[in-house]
């Protein structure tokens, strides 16, 4: 079953499975007084060893006492450049330099951790999970052992990235370890990124008879939110499968799989197979209809079970991926089933819950953005920033880098014509706006937001009692860290212009790197107020520390010599609006120019689909997605695209929007908007990301008969597509449809 709302999409899992959420968790435990302080911030090492993928093709499974070849591959090549290893699971086989797998004789099964390490980085590995199979015995006493309520599963799932094709070449391999309890109310996953060991946590639970997601805010208010199916109905506790499905098994729902040399499950709930892999796994993991799972045999005693995918093309195209499940189970009293629960108020909280309340009541403060940002990609790092002056009109922007003087003494150096902010319009408007670097003082908008001017501002939108430790320093100030799994509340800290530096709130997170000490993001209060914040963020190759200053509390005002004054920007409301590039036939950008979006939409249409401007328009064959996008365009082109599950690329109209981030550290918010806007306008949604809209039309088509060409009218059958897709983080919306050229023509 697969789900918009909580399971995780793989392109998360293969890019982001390393950073936490506002309902993660963290086993890792502090003490109430003197915690850690901030370390010093990154020193990262140069890495001169070039970067690597590396991935392993083979067999998931050996027989007991047999041997199976696995082959290495670098950057998606056969390569003998590696060093192989039994990282879990040695006691049971060995392996050759050259890759031979030799199982030993086992008694039940056995999960084994197959390493292949570059030998020009020792650093770039992929891992396998392989299972030794023995030959079980199943017994309906094995099954009643399984007949409780409180139940927990522990593996694997591995996941392999090949091109689609004929070569079907392997791209990369990955493993990430994941955990689930569940008491048949309350249903918890825990997992962790192969590489980074980072613990994230998520949290179920039956809310009055539907799966309901559950977590505490920043403000500490219990939050529940719905799982919801594809047709964005709620999902009932009994469909989602968040409980131990495999109470009422009996011998005769299994059959001994000869190939497999597993028990596979062949009884008549079809969707069991389904609900135990959701209640086991956390990803978006759709088994493959034509194998039911099987179970895990070892001595005498069900160990675990065994589930495999359906490709998933949900990534970067044209690759898919192939998933495997490798759980072991565990039941009764052992298990440990953690639930989230509103914080407690105590005593320390006081004097930050006054501060939080005099931050947002101010009409104007200055605040100081200094970011100490590294990357494992490049030498060394960048110390930049910039200081914002906020007030209830404007939001005013000075960019800086951080040099350093004679002396040796650091010093700022402000970008010249650099300065950037927001302006309040009007009550329900306001508009982003850059200084023209040609011209001092001079501004242009760049967005429209229709919404109001706090929006733009640090919220400052947080319970004091998320605020679980605190010290004290000497100057008299407090400082208070936020509980682990409420790390990107350092969001609310400050406001950018922008994706990118309001990314590093979002992915905030205990600070872990190069020389830094561990340390949750913190405020620092003194006098009644907040003065300083801090945190640590890691955004996969990217990481840094920032820490933000407040000053000049009702007391800033934006400079007598800026005067910020441009033509203010509306949000668009058609393509007639808009610009869209328009590509020459060389081979570079030079010649590509700027053209207006509906105007060229129309003429390809016509051209390609040989649609009238009346027929487009009055079925809604140009759908306008900054109707529910906004004013997030960013820029529309003409590229090949690949549909799903086709081999065949098509000329498509290519658009990119600028949308923000979810809380979630997704876009699902921005494509459930824009399925729901297509689906208004007629569009079928086709169930793989794509929508389609057909409409008949009537042409003149010329033919001849014994050899007199005459023309006639005959009805035709258009059909436009509409693909938005999850780029990395990055919203790509491809549109195309009958008649327009397919690669090669």
């Amino acid at each position: 079953m697969r789900n918009k709302v909580i399971k995780f999409p793989l392109l998360c899992l293969l890019v982001f499975a390393c950073i936490f959420g506002v309902f993660a968790s963290s086993c890792k435990s502090c003490k109430e007084d003197n915690p850690p302080k901030p370390g010093p911030g990154p020193d990262p090492k140069p890495n001169p060893e070039p970067e690597v993928t590396v991935s392993i093709q083979g067999k998931s499974e050996v027989r007991s006492g047999r041997e199976a070849k696995y082959t290495a591959y670098i950057d998606g090549e056969v390569s003998s450049e590696v060093t192989w290893e039994i990282r879990d699971g040695a006691d049971y086989a060995t392996i050759s330099k050259e890759g031979l797998f030799t199982a030993k004789d086992v008694k039940g099964d056995k999960i084994i951790e197959l390493v292949a390490r570059s030998t020009k980085n020792k650093k770039c590995e992929a891992s396998k999970a392989i299972l030794i199979v023995s030959k079980p015995n199943l017994t309906q006493e094995m099954l009643d052992a399984l007949k409780v309520d409180k139940i927990g599963f522990e593996g694997y799932l591995s996941i392999d990235v090949s091109e689609i094709g004929i070569s079907s070449k392997p791209i990369s391999t990955y493993t990430s370890v994941l955990k689930t309890s569940m008491d048949g109310t309350n249903w918890y996953a825990e997992y962790a990124n192969a590489d980074t060991g980072t613990n994230m946590g998520l949290y179920m639970r039956n809310y009055e008879g539907f799966a309901n997601k559950v977590g505490v805010s920043y403000l500490n208010d219990e939050m529940y939110e719905p799982m919801l199916d594809d047709d964005g109905n709620k999902v009932s506790w009994e469909d989602a499968g968040f409980y131990n499905n495999l109470k009422n098994l009996t011998v005769n729902d299994f059959i001994f799989n000869e190939d497999t040399w597993r028990y596979e499950y062949k009884g008549t709930d079809k969707k069991l197979t389904a609900k135990l892999v959701a209640s086991a796994n956390p990803y978006d993991f759709v088994p493959d209809p034509n194998m039911e799972f099987q179970l895990i045999i070892e001595e005498n005693e069900i160990l675990g079970f065994y589930a495999i995918s359906k490709p998933d093309y949900n990534l970067a195209k044209p690759n898919k991926a192939i998933l495997e499940l490798f759980v072991a189970v565990d039941c009764g009293d052992a298990v440990t089933v953690p639930t989230i629960s509103k914080y407690a108020h105590r005593d320390f909280h006081d004097n930050l819950a006054s501060a939080i309340t005099y931050m947002k009541s101010l009409d104007s403060y200055t605040l100081d953005f200094l970011g100490l940002t590294a990357s494992y990609l490049t030498k060394g790092y960048v110390l930049s920033g910039y200081t914002e002056t906020v007030t209830n009109e404007i939001c005013y922007f000075r960019p800086y880098s951080v040099g350093y003087d004679e002396y040796g003494k650091e010093q700022k150096n402000y970008t010249e014509n650099g300065s950037y902010g927001y302006k309040k319009i009007s009550d329900n408007l306001y508009n982003s706006f850059y200084e023209d670097k040609e011209v001092t003082n001079k501004y242009a908008a760049t967005r429209a937001y229709e919404t109001t001017f706090s929006h733009a501002k640090p919220t400052f939108d947080f319970a004091a009692e998320i605020f679980t430790r605190y010290s004290e320093n000497e100057d008299g100030s407090i400082s208070y860290y936020v509980d682990d799994v409420m790390c990107s509340v350092a969001s609310t800290f400050y406001y950018g212009v922008g994706n990118d530096v309001n990314l590093y709130g979002l992915f905030a997170t205990t600070g872990s790197a190069v020389t830094f000490d561990k340390y949750a993001p913190f405020v620092t209060v003194k006098d009644g107020k907040i003065i300083a914040s801090n945190f640590y963020f890691y955004l996969g190759s990217i990481f840094g520390d920032i820490s933000i200053t407040y000053s000049d509390f009702n007391e800033a005002v934006i400079p007598e010599d800026v005067n910020i004054d441009f033509i203010t920007r509306q949000v668009p409301t058609s393509w007639a609006q808009l610009e869209f590039v328009e590509s020459s036939a060389s081979s570079t950008t030079k010649d590509d120019k700027m053209v207006n979006a509906y105007d060229f939409l129309l003429k390809y249409y016509g051209e390609t689909s040989k649609l009238t401007k009346e027929e487009i328009e009055e079925n809604s064959m140009l759908p306008f997605f900054g109707s529910v996008l906004g004013d997030t365009y960013g820029f529309g082109m003409l590229t090949m695209h690949i549909p799903n599950g086709k081999k065949t690329g098509y000329m498509s109209l290519t658009f990119y929007y600028d949308v923000p981030l979810d809380n979630d550290y997704t876009i699902n918010s921005s494509l459930e908007k824009i399925g729901e806007y297509l689906e208004s306008l007629g569009f079928k949604d086709l169930g793989n990301g794509e929508y389609s809209k057909s409409i008949k039309v009537k042409v003149i088509e010329e033919i001849e008969i014994n050899g007199i060409k005459i023309e006639q009218e005959v009805e035709k059958e258009k059909t436009i597509y509409v693909a938005p897709v999850d780029s990395s983080l990055d919203l790509i919306i491809y549109m195309w449809g009958d008649g327009l050229y397919k690669k090669g023509e």
